[in-house]
């Protein structure tokens, strides 16, 4: 059963199609991705469904008794605490519970009908019950907790959150209110990789409708299982996720592309035979009759691409086989970033800095740029040459045009131009003042900037923000194909496992280095998860009633190994028992059924999991003095 149906509906801005003749529907558990370049109409298609915008012809039909709640990209304002805002996605609770304290005080004057008070109260409370409203604070707990507020924060005044945090507040919020069909402008924006993650869990349980808007391939792989594709005012419909989607689109152009270049052939050699021999006798009714089957061929359009990004970093010097030496750093603000780290980065090698929002990745970069104060030491080896990209793009005169930008680096007007027409600025879209600039674009003139800096070093903080797909493919294909070192932040999983060689995992106040990409981490990371977890069975051996006697003393090795065998079994168990609560706290059926939600119990989990890790690192140090 279809929650929306769209019926051939159009959109414009002044005369330019946004899209047109749209009909699709959006079934009631549909997981739905809307891709396409920047400027196609994501957005517009979104708030054309959720009724913030009309559509110029056609209909949006409404199952009756269907909620829709949408996420737009817009900064949203609040005026409570964090778990106050979380829980006004259900506004329904909070009036029902308004209007029970108000029977609780008539009640108590004696002026009330009490027995009809009583029953008006029983009516509210049964209401108020079946809203959800005994379990609303936990279940806002969790989705706070999962998109990475923490316990601390609840109580907070959203007064003193970021615009960053707003947006996440605002997603939560959403969720919160469980709408029938949930219509999300980016939704991963502002989330760390662990906040994604959870997100992802989250949706794949949800029992409503999904339709979303992003540019993570991960997310959009693990989520939805329909594309929506909008290309030069068409929306296309494609089966499967992500990944399918580019299989079909790539396979669909190359079948396009044969059968254009088949008819051009069929064309070409019919045309050669008409003229020919239109003008023999003999062989003049063939020429006419092949004329005739050519106006009436209905010729197929020659296969149009899009332009994109020609982006190539290519230093004109490499640098020495050392690029960075680190030893001693550390940061600390009310509490430390990081603390007493060395390590030194060799030439060629691409490093990602992974962990969650707040944990000191921007201030790491920035460090090493020389720009914030820091201890230990930073030193740059021969011939290094740093070129740096911050996550938003500061530029010194908002009025100054894009083609002035580029001149003011000393570049001439022609070479100019030719380098903003590799990333698509061309025309009168080099006349453009930056202050007019969308993000996006501004992204990509931040890269025309990096390209002309002449950098063997590329320091990049989140340099796939407000990219488009198309975008990203191209920075990650230059990426790749550059000479020098790269040292970049990132939550985009995918990003990092194509580009990583190496990873720096922010955590508590450490740095931890992992060689390989994203997925080893992972995969390190379970390891040693269920490596621990099978430490602590040692503490629950039956102590033994009367000592057996033996003729030596165990040797130390093997009784370590004895104590490392029994925390691992622990330790497995308790990994168990974290991901059998995980997917219990994912669950949105789990706030329907019970008001004890187990979000104590998963704290107390991953606490004890924790506590057990470390007794597994300790024993393993101490066994390594023993050999095999």
């Amino acid at each position: 059963m279809a929650s929306i149906d769209l019926s051939d509906i159009s959109r414009f801005i002044g005369t330019r199609c946004i899209f047109s003749s749209v009909s699709l529907s959006v079934a009631s558990t549909d997981r739905i991705g809307i891709v396409g370049r920047n400027g196609e109409g994501k957005t517009t298609l979104l708030r054309v469904i959720a009724g913030e915008l009309s559509p110029d012809s056609g209909t949006v039909h409404i199952s009756s008794g269907a909620s829709v709640g949408y996420l737009s990209q817009e900064l949203p304002t609040f005026d409570s605490t964090v778990i106050e805002a979380a829980m006004a996605g259900k506004p329904e609770v909070a009036e029902t519970a308004d209007r029970m304290r108000t029977i609780e005080k008539q009640m108590s004057s004696p002026r009330g009908n009490v027995s009809e008070l009583l029953r008006e109260y029983s009516r509210l409370q049964n209401r108020f019950d079946a809203l959800g409203g005994y379990n609303l604070e936990n279940e806002a707990a969790v989705v706070l907790a999962g998109l990475g507020f923490g316990k601390e924060s609840w109580n907070v005044s959203t007064e003193t959150l970021s615009g960053g945090q707003k947006v996440r507040l605002n997603l939560a919020k959403l969720l919160v209110s469980k709408p029938n069909v949930l219509l999300l402008d980016e939704p991963t924006n502002h989330l760390d990789i662990a906040g994604t993650e959870w997100l992802e869990s989250y949706l794949n349980g949800y029992p409503g409708a999904i339709s979303l808007v992003s540019h993570d391939r991960r997310f959009l792989d693990n989520v939805v299982t329909k594309i929506w594709e909008i290309d030069n005012g068409r929306v296309l419909y494609y089966r499967g996720d992500y990944s399918s989607y580019i299989r079909q689109k790539e396979e669909q152009m190359r079948q396009l592309e044969q059968e254009y270049n088949e008819q051009q052939e069929l064309i070409k050699k019919t045309r050669a035979f008409i003229d020919r021999w239109k003008a023999n006798a003999k062989k003049a009714g063939q020429a006419r009759s092949r004329q005739k089957m050519l106006d009436k061929l209905e010729v197929i359009e020659k296969p149009k691409k899009h332009r994109s990004l020609d982006l190539r970093f290519t230093p004109s010097e490499p640098a020495g086989r050392e690029i960075l030496r680190i030893e001693g750093l550390s940061k600390s603000f009310s509490e430390p970033l990081f603390q007493d780290f060395t390590h030194s980065i060799k030439g060629g090698e691409r490093v990602a800095l992974v962990g969650p929002n707040g944990c000191g990745k921007t201030t790491f970069l920035k460090c090493l740029m020389g720009t914030e104060s820091y201890d230990g030491s930073i030193k740059w080896g021969t011939g290094v040459r740093e070129g740096y990209v911050a996550q938003t793009f500061e530029f010194s005169c908002l009025d100054r045009t894009i083609l002035d930008e580029i001149k003011g680096l000393g570049i001439p007007e022609k070479e100019a131009r030719d380098v903003l027409g590799m990333f698509l600025f061309s025309g009168d879209d080099t006349k453009k003042c930056i202050g007019d600039l969308s993000e996006g674009e501004k992204s990509r003139l931040g890269l025309v900037k990096l390209f002309l800096s002449d950098a063997n070093v590329l320091l990049l903080d989140e340099p796939t923000n407000h990219l488009d797909l198309p975008s990203r493919q191209a920075l990650e294909r230059a990426l790749r194909d550059f000479s020098g070192s790269v040292i970049f932040a990132s939550h985009d999983r995918y990003f990092i496992d194509l580009l990583a060689t190496k990873v720096f995992l922010f955590e508590n106040g450490t740095i931890r280095v992992f060689e390989g990409n994203y997925s080893h981490l992972k995969t390190c990371l379970e390891s040693e998860v269920y490596v621990e977890s099978k430490l602590e069975k040692s503490a629950i051996l039956p102590p033994r009633s009367k000592p057996e006697p033996v003729e030596e003393p165990v040797p130390k090795a093997i009784s370590l190994d004895i104590e490392l065998k029994a925390l691992e079994d622990k330790i497995s168990e308790l990994e168990s028992k974290e991901r059998e609560l995980s997917s219990i706290l994912a669950d949105p059926e789990t706030y329907k059924r019970s008001e004890n939600v187990p979000a104590k119990e998963w704290g107390m989990v991953r606490s004890k999991l924790e506590e057990l890790y470390m007794q597994w690192e300790k024993l393993m140090e101490s066994r390594g003095h023993y050999g095999e």
